[in-house]
């Protein structure tokens, strides 16, 4: 998301600012000497005539504020303590009243003017002034702030040379945001551009002189100037090989309205009180890479199609195919273009990808859930093949994100997803994309809240990172806080900036994201590390008739590429849970199960020839991301807990002799062995996953956990069985007579299924149980207590309860 996001109740130390990358979409905090680095510079050698790489170079966006515009100026604020001197008025009984500003030089008689600023789409910083003769005066009026380009002095500057002061030092370089009702005389000397909007139009006075405003009205056209006290130069001839620029500061434009400059760390935004923060994406929201996923296909290119399929409000202009129609009402051509995209691109775009087997994720505004023809075809989509269906908020006509309070952005998310939820069978999206490439200042925060998993991010990247949230309470190492996974939303793989802005035609768009594939495809196999892109199409661009013509071949083609992975958005984001520790997960305790003193425990594994330790279904199809139990809509890290525990019971049990059983659910290749009435409940049986078929034996998911494996010299059985209980249609009651065995201690997944199902069908042969509360689990919590509680009830009709701890105390 291309914002700083702002929270509430959270302070900036006077000493952090807001900076600019070497890409405009992110905003965060570094030193200065950070900023020389990134461009090549040492702190020594700050002079912009020793930069020579090709680059785009961000200046710095920070706040101005009374302290930090002291080297180019003064800032003008309400704050009373400026008033250096005051007239003494005997009369003015309610007035504070200074004296003349005494830094302030006219040079002759000065010229006040009004200046309506609006937004301009070119953010290049193509020229900067200066006059050593003069000071000038900035003041921001009416409701929107502004941003000063303004450099430090370099004439009087001794570590230059002559040649040297007559220029810009691009390191002393920064982009002030100047609030409403406050203002900057900035210092003789100072190099500056004029003020930019942010977005909103932003009015400013505008103080300066005769001969610099009669200077400029009589140029036709933007040149250098060296006459008088006016110096000009076009930065392109100052820092050659620099583009100089500044972020794109609309998408944080709303942060920044009536802010109060005299405390930089408030910043009231609509409803609720936010401050600045040194982060792009909001107070306490880290981003932390990803460094390890992948499992086996770590050496690919996860390319992920994105179809957007986007509603329109008809009263309101959207994207155009013919811009200059955009002007009057009912404007038909360009909405009927973009109609046609649901109506018969998304059709051309899925068999497309049926062809080559591909599933995709598809981000849907939530407005559509009414049209019931699109409805059905979506449903059809996510059933029959597959595809994710995520969030692509409300609309992409109405207000925007970005420009939305708190309360009305938090019930815009709310609002898209419980649509949507209904509209697929409760099934809420997971993945987010934000409409119109617009966000707020709390996007990310309200997002997290909502249960989104993983955010589409408008960032040129390729590889995915977690947004992990400090809540501030000092226990973010033990608790796990609460995190999404962020993938990038590139544009340099979206139709829109392809075909729309740069206007490359069907076979030159496909030939694009063909080569970018396959060139992070090479860099993908020669690092031995995965790289994920996503794919933008928009169901009026790319599922034109031409566009899937072109992009069918260069499926094709990729066929040929062996390290491709094509995948979802969530199964990209189950991958990389797959290989994150465990999230620590506070369950319910349990009630009347736990077993104290001698008895029953203790007279249950007196002799240990006769306890077997059984472990029910600890297999990657449940406990692992990219399984059957994943793939059901379950969160698998709720299973995961039980690991630990278990392999400490498992160790101790080998370590004293007692038998080691595992079971593992699955069935034959050929499903024979799957019942009608199974394979109807638990629809995914034996179909594709994101490592291999489903609930299938020889299949990765069948697999034990690694934690857990049977150990290697074979003296622990494996039971292969098709149904929830251990001793349905497999020989574990005759292994078990055969061994002498009569009580067994029972950990597994899940407590209220294959666990339950085992220990109950156990007891009616006789065999005695001990069920393990914390090598136990559910998808469940609830689900997990109730199960114990009939174990344990009526004085043990199923079995006893106990823990790891007691259990290895005992043996």
């Amino acid at each position: 998301m291309n914002s700083l996001q702002l929270n509430s109740k959270s302070k900036l130390p006077p000493s952090q600012t807001i900076k600019a990358d070497s890409t405009p979409a992110q905003l965060h905090t570094e030193s200065n000497a950070d900023i020389l680095k990134l461009h090549g510079m040492s702190d020594s050698a700050s002079n912009s005539c020793v930069l020579n790489n090709n680059m785009d170079h961000y200046v710095e966006i920070i706040l101005a504020t009374k302290e930090n515009t002291r080297d180019v100026g003064w800032m003008i604020s309400d704050d009373c303590n400026a008033i250096e001197e005051q007239i003494s008025i005997p009369f003015y009984e309610t007035v504070t009243e200074g004296s003349n500003f005494k830094y302030a030089d006219w040079k002759d008689q000065p010229v006040v003017r009004q200046a309506k600023i609006k937004w301009r789409p070119d953010n290049t910083i193509s020229w900067m002034e200066r006059h050593l003769e003069m000071t000038q005066g900035f003041i921001v009026v009416g409701k929107a702030p502004c941003l000063l380009i303004l450099g430090e002095p370099t004439h009087d500057r001794e570590d230059l040379n002559e040649d040297e002061r007559r220029l810009p030092d691009i390191s002393k370089i920064r982009g002030y945001i100047v609030p409403a009702g406050y203002g900057i005389i900035i210092k003789k000397g100072t190099w500056h551009d004029f003020p930019v909007s942010v977005g909103p139009e932003a009015t400013v006075f505008v103080i300066n002189t005769k001969e610099v405003v009669e200077a400029l009205a009589s140029m036709k056209e933007p040149s250098p100037m060296d006459f008088g006290d006016c110096y000009k130069v076009r930065t392109a001839d100052v820092f050659k090989h620099i583009r100089l620029k500044f972020p794109d500061l609309r998408p944080i434009a709303n942060s920044f309205c009536s802010l109060n400059t005299s405390d930089v760390t408030t910043m009231p935004r609509a409803d609720s009180e936010v401050s600045a923060v040194p982060s792009l994406y909001g107070k306490g929201m880290k981003r932390v890479e990803v460094e390890k996923w992948g499992g086996s296909r770590a050496d690919c290119v996860w390319v992920v199609p994105i179809i957007n399929v986007e509603h329109f409000d008809s009263r309101v202009f959207g994207p155009s195919v013919q811009p200059h129609l955009n002007k009057y009402h009912p404007e038909i051509a360009n909405r009927g273009w973009r109609d046609y995209g649901n109506k018969r691109g998304l059709d051309r775009i899925s068999k497309m990808f049926k062809n080559h087997g591909i599933r995709c994720t598809a981000v849907v505004s939530s407005d559509l859930v009414y049209d019931n023809e699109l409805m059905s075809k979506l449903r059809d989509l996510k059933t029959d093949e597959e595809w994710e269906i995520g969030a692509h908020g409300l609309n992409n006509s109405s207000k925007r994100h970005g420009f939305q309070t708190y309360s009305e952005e938090t019930q815009a998310v709310e609002d898209c997803i419980q649509l949507l939820g209904g509209a697929f069978d409760n099934d809420k999206p997971k993945t987010w994309l934000s409409p119109g490439f617009s966000v707020s200042t709390s996007t990310s925060d309200i997002l997290l809240d909502a249960g989104i998993e993983n955010i589409l991010d408008f960032v040129d990247d390729d590889v995915p990172f977690r947004l992990i949230k400090d809540n501030g309470d000092g226990k973010n190492g033990e608790d796990f806080p609460p995190s999404v996974l962020c993938l990038p939303y590139s544009m340099e793989t979206n139709d829109f900036s392809l075909v729309l802005t740069r206007h490359l035609s069907p076979k030159d768009y496909a030939s694009a994201l063909e080569s970018h594939i396959e060139q992070l495809a090479k860099e993908s196999r020669e690092s031995e590390e995965p790289i994920v892109v996503c794919l933008g199409l928009h169901t009026f661009v790319s599922g034109t008739p031409a566009a899937v013509n072109e992009l069918g071949k260069m499926l094709t083609r990729l066929e040929n590429v062996s390290n491709i992975v094509w995948a979802t958005a969530q199964e990209v984001s189950g991958c990389v849970k797959a290989q994150e520790p465990p999230q620590k997960i506070v369950y319910p305790p349990t009630e009347s199960i736990w077993i104290d003193g001698d008895f029953p425990l203790n007279s249950l594994l007196r002799d240990r020839s006769k306890v077997a330790l059984l472990l029910i279904d600890f297999q990657n199809d449940f406990l692992q991301i990219g399984g059957f139990g994943e793939k059901l809509g379950n969160d698998v890290t709720s299973l995961r807990r039980v690991i630990a525990p278990t392999k400490s019971v498992l160790s101790h049990a080998r370590s004293v002799g007692v038998r080691v059983i595992h079971t593992r659910e699955g069935h034959r290749p050929n499903l024979m062995d799957l019942t009608p009435l199974k394979g109807e409940h638990c629809n995914g049986i034996g179909k594709e996953g994101l490592h291999g078929r489903l609930m299938v034996r020889s299949e990765w998911g069948n697999d034990i956990v690694p934690e857990l494996m049977p150990a290697t010299d074979g003296s622990e059985c494996v039971i292969d069985k098709p149904g929830k209980s251990a001793f349905f249609q497999t020989d574990l009651e005759f292994i078990l007579r055969n061994t002498n065995i009569d009580t067994l201690i029972v950990c597994g997944v899940t407590t209220e299924i294959c666990v339950h199902s085992t220990v109950r069908d156990a007891t009616d042969r006789g065999f005695k149980c001990i069920v393990l509360d914390d090598c136990t689990a559910s998808y469940f919590d609830e689900f997990h207590s109730v199960g114990l509680n009939m174990i344990s009830s009526q004085d043990g009709i199923f079995g006893v309860v106990a823990d790891s701890k007691a259990i290895i105390d005992c043996l």
